[in-house]
């Protein structure tokens, strides 16, 4: 199996360590997803099922979309001030990433049921479908009502908490680090182990444990123990 190389270089220490950021656990995305009305609904559907920033998501066309080879093509993002389409953050960010079969049911319903055909070809266009919908209307109407629906909190909470909580949980699952740089897109894998080393996946805590029943033991020491 291939795997990246990390160097000490590639590691910092001391320092205080930023508090994670905001994301949803695959259980809220889900209530989020059901929660929400077309087109936030695939919208959702999309930033969850791929991991990409924002300003992609809004700039993707229908013509990324490959249904013969499942596959989601990232290529341009949407500028939040201008909404002006533009290439991506790095070259490390134009990437084709996988559709899953969930994704790629959703988006086949949106496109024969809710899509409206538009000249920039754009997936989600704003109602005139002149060029990419606002960021923070998203955010705005579609995403917080539906946290609001959810009794969810809403403060500091954007469109990048389905970033966030689809590499937090792939990073509990314990993939290999290769495969969570390739879905997430880092330029440096260093930017990856900052951003992702909150997190402590199950195999990394049993492991620990059974090493612990070995090497201490389970036994109380003389003088530790608790009274009835």
């Amino acid at each position: 199996m291939r795997t990246c190389k990390v160097c000490f270089s590639d590691l910092t220490l001391g320092g205080a360590n930023p508090a994670p950021a905001p994301f949803f656990t695959s259980a809220q995305t889900t209530a989020i997803i059901q929660a929400a009305p077309e087109p936030y609904k695939t919208l959702f559907a999309v930033a969850s099922g791929t991991g990409v920033r924002a300003g992609e998501l809004l700039a993707l066309k229908v013509s990324d979309l490959d249904f013969d080879r499942k596959t989601v093509s990232i290529s341009r993002s949407a500028d939040d001030n201008t909404r002006l389409i533009r290439e991506t953050k790095t070259k490390k960010s134009t990437a084709i990433l996988p559709m899953p079969s969930a994704l790629e049911a959703m988006l086949r319903h949106y496109l024969a049921k809710h899509w409206t055909p538009n000249a920039p070809g754009l997936l989600f266009p704003n109602r005139k479908g002149t060029r990419p919908r606002s960021r923070d209307n998203v955010v705005k109407y579609g995403l917080h009502r539906a946290l609001k629906a959810l009794g969810m909190p809403t403060k500091d909470v954007g469109l990048h908490a389905f970033r966030h909580g689809l590499a937090t949980e792939l990073a509990d699952a314990s993939v290999p680090m290769p495969v969570l740089q390739m879905q997430m897109r880092h330029a440096d894998v260093r930017t990856t182990l900052r951003i992702y080393s909150h997190v402590i996946s199950e195999t990394h805590r049993d492991f620990m444990e059974s090493l612990g029943q070995r090497s201490i033991g389970t036994n109380v020491p003389i003088g530790t123990e608790q009274n009835a």
